[in-house]
C-alpha cells in the first residue's frame, strides 16, 4: 500500500515516459480503472493484459509495460488510423470494459484525447465523479464488484476457449483411431455427442483450476489444491457419459491452465507458464517408485515410459512444441502437429492399446512420419488404426492444450 504522494509522484513518472513516447508518434496506454491505494490487486494484470491482446488485434504497435506504485500499464507505440474511436470501442465492448482505461495520445501532444462520454460507477450507474465527489460508495465496496465482475467475465471467456479448443481437435477427421464428427474411431464406448457432453461437464472444473492458480501466492503446494477438483471433473465425466472421455486433458490442460492463471497474476510470459508447471509438479516422478500398480505406473517399471508424468514434470514441452507448429487452425496443420506430438511423447493410451511395446513402437513410428497433406494416406493408415484397436489419445490432449495456448494468446496477451 502506497501513501497518495508516492502514488502520484509515480503517476507522473509513468506520464513523463508516455509524452516522451508521444514526441515520437501516437501512444495508447492501456490501465486497470482501480479505485483506492493499492493498484496491484492480481485482476488489474488480468484486465491490462487482456485489453492490450485486443488493443493489437485491432491495430500494429510495439508495446511495453510500466509497473509502479500507480499500477500496471501498457504503453502501445501505435500504428493506425482511428485510435480514438478504436479505444472506445475496446472500453464499450465488453462487461469488463468500464475497469480499463485505455488513453489515446496524438503525436507530440502532452495529454490523451478526450473519452468522449462521462464513465459511469460500477456500483450504480451515475458518473463516477459524482460518486466519487459524494463517496457514495466505499473502496472495499468498488474493489468487491470489479473483482467479482471481472471473474465472472473471464470465466465465461476461459470456458469458451477450452470449449472451442476441445472442438478444434474433435473436430478432425482420420485421426488415427479417435473420434471425430463420422467415427467412433477404435472407440465402442464414445462417439462425438458423447465427447461433447465430456467436455461439458469437466470444464467449470478447468475453470476453477484456471482460478485456483490465479489465486495461487507460491507454486509450491499448488498442485495438491489443483488434485481434488481434477478428481471432481472425473467424477462429473463419468457421470455425465458413464467413462472416460478427458481424464489426460483435465490433468494436462488443466496444469497449463493453472499455470497461466499464475502468470497472469504473478508476471512472465508464455515460456513462465511452462517452466511453472515443472516448478507445480516437481517431485511427481517420486509416483513411480510408490505402491500404486495402474498401467501408467507399470509401463514406467517395464519400459520407463512416463507418460503423462513424465510430461509434466518436464512443463510440458510437447505443448509447447506443437504450439509452435500452429500456423492456423487448419485441419492440415493440427494434423502436422497431432503427428509430431506423437513422435515426441511417450503415449501411455496408444501403448495399452497396442499390446506389445513392437506393436506401440511400429504405430507411434508410421503416425509420427505420416504426411498430413496425403488425405487418402491418412485416411489409410486411421483404418489400419481402426481395425488394430490403436488409438492415441494422450497425444490429442497435448493437441488440445496447444490449440488452447494458442487462443489464448487472442484473449491475453503474454509474451510480459
Amino acid at each position: 500500500m502506497y501513501s497518495p504522494e508516492v502514488i502520484l509522484s509515480d503517476r507522473e513518472n509513468r506520464n513523463k515516459i508516455i509524452r516522451e513516447a508521444a514526441l515520437y508518434g501516437d501512444v495508447v496506454t492501456i490501465k486497470a480503472n482501480v479505485p483506492g491505494a493499492d493498484k496491484h490487486i492480481k485482476e488489474s494484470f488480468l484486465l491490462v493484459r487482456h485489453f492490450t491482446a485486443l488493443a493489437l488485434e485491432k491495430f500494429k504497435g510495439d508495446v511495453s509495460f510500466y509497473d509502479g506504485c500507480d499500477g500496471f500499464c501498457a504503453i502501445i507505440r501505435a500504428d493506425g488510423e482511428n485510435l480514438k474511436s478504436t479505444a472506445v470501442e475496446l472500453e464499450q465492448s465488453c462487461s469488463a470494459g468500464r475497469f480499463a482505461d485505455i488513453d489515446v495520445y496524438l503525436k507530440g501532444q502532452p495529454h490523451s484525447l478526450s473519452r468522449g462520454y462521462l464513465r459511469k460507477c460500477y456500483i450504480c450507474g451515475k458518473p463516477a465523479f459524482v460518486c466519487s465527489r459524494e463517496k457514495n460508495h466505499t473502496t472495499e465496496q468498488l474493489i468487491s464488484k470489479l473483482k467479482a465482475e471481472t471473474r465472472a467475465y473471464f470465466s465465461i471467456q476461459v470456458s469458451k476457449t477450452v470449449k472451442e479448443s476441445l472442438m478444434a481437435e474433435l473436430d478432425l477427421e482420420d485421426k488415427f483411431g479417435l473420434v471425430t464428427p463420422l467415427s467412433k474411431g477404435s472407440h465402442t464406448d464414445l462417439d462425438y455427442g458423447i465427447m461433447q457432453r465430456a467436455q461439458n461437464a469437466v470444464i467449470p472444473y478447468l475453470v476453477q483450476i484456471f482460478w485456483e492458480g490465479f489465486d495461487a501466492d507460491k507454486t509450491d503446494g499448488l498442485l495438491k489444491r489443483l488434485r481434488p477438483i481434477g478428481l471432481n471433473a472425473e467424477k462429473a465425466m463419468y457421470e455425465a457419459i458413464g467413462t472416460n472421455a478427458y481424464k489426460g486433458f483435465i490433468f494436462i490442460g488443466g496444469l497449463f491452465l493453472a499455470s497461466l492463471g499464475f502468470v497472469i497474476s504473478h508476471g512472465g510470459g508464455s515460456d513462465a507458464v511452462f517452466s511453472n508447471i515443472a516448478n507445480i509438479c516437481r517431485g511427481i516422478e517420486d509416483e513411480f517408485s510408490g505402491k500404486e500398480n495402474t498401467f501408467g505406473i507399470n509401463a514406467y517399471r517395464e519400459y520407463k515410459i512416463t507418460g503423462a508424468r513424465g510430461q509434466a514434470a518436464g512443463g510440458l514441452r510437447a505443448v509447447k512444441n506443437a504450439e509452435k507448429l500452429l500456423t492456423d487452425f487448419s485441419s492440415t496443420s493440427l494434423k502436422t502437429a497431432l503427428c509430431r506430438i506423437v513422435g515426441e511423447t511417450d503415449d501411455t493410451v496408444l501403448l495399452k492399446r497396442s499390446g506389445t511395446f513392437e506393436r506401440y513402437m511400429y504405430f507411434k513410428q508410421k503416425i509420427s512420419s505420416a504426411d498430413p497433406t496425403d488425405k487418402e494416406g491418412t485416411a489409410e493408415l486411421t483404418r489400419e488404426c481402426v481395425k488394430n484397436n490403436i488409438s492415441i489419445g494422450g497425444s490429442a490432449d497435448v493437441l488440445a492444450a496447444a490449440v488452447t495456448l494458442k487462443k489464448f494468446r487472442k484473449l491475453i496477451y503474454l509474451d510480459c
